[in-house]
């Protein structure tokens, strides 16, 4: 009898090792599953459903996100050099996935490329020297006083409402509603928006725009504290305020 005893525990240890073996080798499969879902996703780009993943890589079993997301961001994050955000898009849980690289001149890009991203520094330059945000009316303005209508193809940038519509798609831009006091309807403004905190350099647009026009960063105190962080807030007293 006591050896049967023992027969059984081996029995039952090799039977929880393999189980255990198999829920490793699952978790492991769901956990490529779920990076290759994501990095799919997002190859546009584009905001991405939680619900999506699980529907994708899980096939629907929400219980399992939890349980590899830990791991899907560190390999997305350590292989892939990117970075897993989570955003809000209307009401449902939602992520972005954002490059941790540093971002290169806009002349090592090819040239569908360079056009998009040249309108979008001017875009999100704009509204940062304008101070962070602004009603959508006045950047369409500021665009038309350059040269760059809304409508119709422009000469470089071709189709610029499209181009710009991405921009807010791919969490570039931040398009929100506000009342103002004495208007009885809503107006509609833009501001950075999560992608581009994340992706694009103030410290850089601010010294673009600056030779641009022609004057020093240090000229705009609020925009050069909030690029250059500290090391501005302690040049403080040798700016001068715009």
């Amino acid at each position: 009898m006591p050896r049967q005893s023992q027969s059984h525990s081996r029995s039952s240890q090799r039977s929880q090792i393999e189980s255990s073996a198999r829920e490793s080798v699952d978790e492991r499969h769901h956990v490529a599953n779920v990076v290759k879902t994501i990095l799919n996703l997002s190859i546009n780009k584009a905001i991405i459903k939680r619900s999506d993943i699980t529907a994708i890589a899980l096939k629907s079993d929400s219980r399992l996100f939890n349980r590899v997301i830990a791991e899907a961001t560190e390999i997305l994050r350590d292989v892939y050099g990117y970075e897993l955000i989570d955003a809000e898009n209307k009401n449902q849980k939602s992520m972005i996935l954002c490059s941790l690289l540093e971002t290169g001149s806009l002349l090592e890009l090819n040239e569908s490329y360079r056009k998009k991203y040249t309108l979008l520094f001017i875009v999100l330059g704009y509204i940062f020297m304008k101070g962070g945000a602004i009603a959508e009316g006045l950047l369409w303005e500021f665009l038309h006083t350059v040269g760059i209508e809304e409508q119709g193809e422009h000469s470089y940038f071709g189709d610029v409402k499209g181009r710009y519509e991405s921009f807010i798609k791919q969490a570039y831009i931040l398009r929100t509603k506000k009342s103002i006091e004495g208007m009885s309807e809503e107006s509609t403004f833009v501001s950075w928006g999560l992608r581009a905190k994340h992706e694009v350099s103030k410290k850089n647009v601010l010294d673009a725009f600056c030779k641009i026009i022609k004057r020093k960063p240090t000229n705009f105190k609020s925009q050069y504290i909030e690029a250059y962080g500290m090391e501005g807030a302690e040049g403080g007293e040798a700016m001068v305020v715009e």
